[in-house]
């Protein structure tokens, strides 16, 4: 198992680079138009990244295959992955964090607890789509899986659009915008919730893809 890890902190690290660029040029923009809710999402995006780089290293570079004639067990290997994964995610939590609480301060756009409580959930539909990504990934293989997903994300995005005129559309809103008037207490509970949700989602999705993994043929 610590072979798997170190070996896959190596290929993720290849990409860390060109991650934090990203991450470093989005903070700057959004630092000089005042924009901390755009870390949220900025976190989010990273992170969903992470699955599919790690995968698509593997795959390209045939590691996917040498590794099953390694002394290591499936499960190790898809361990490694979801493991290496949760700990680039909670990185990006950690930093997406700080700069809120900066952001917050320097430029006062909102309450900080307002702000911290968008980054926490936006990390429980990262913790989701990561979970999700990794299962599509590991059934239908890198290319396939990318579509899957993107499918997962936009198909219920455009249902609502073209549904908007429905009356149980509109009283979808209705119920979400009303959430602003909830206080902050009752709203950090139910994010906690779903943060929780997710999570246990995305234990499900380690699970899962531990099956999946162990009875694909290459």
């Amino acid at each position: 198992m610590k072979a798997m890890l170190f070996a896959d902190w190596m290929n993720i690290r290849r990409s860390m680079k060109a991650l934090l660029w990203v991450f470093a040029v989005m903070a700057v923009s959004a630092f000089g138009y005042g924009g901390s809710a755009f870390i949220p999402f900025l976190v989010t995006m990273l992170s969903v990244m992470g699955p599919a780089t790690l995968m698509s290293t593997d795959h390209a570079y045939g590691w996917d295959r040498l590794s099953l004639t390694l002394p290591v067990s499936r499960r190790d290997i898809v361990s490694s992955k979801f493991t290496v994964s949760l700990a680039l995610n909670a990185a990006m939590f950690l930093l997406g964090v700080v700069l809120t609480m900066v952001f917050s301060a320097v430029h006062r756009d909102g309450s900080l607890a307002e702000n911290l409580l968008g980054l926490i959930g936006c990390e429980a539909a990262a913790l989701l789509l990561m979970g999700i990504e990794f299962d599509l990934i590991l059934r239908y293989g890198t290319e396939r899986g990318r579509y899957f997903l993107l499918g997962v994300v936009w198909v219920p995005i455009i249902a609502l659009t073209a549904l908007k005129n429905h009356p149980a559309f509109n009283r979808l809103v209705q119920a979400v915008g009303g959430m602003d008037s909830w206080p902050v207490s009752r709203l950090a509970a139910f994010l906690a919730g779903c943060l929780a949700v997710c999570g246990a989602v995305y234990i499900l999705c380690w699970q899962i893809g531990i099956k999946i993994y162990q009875k694909k043929e290459f």
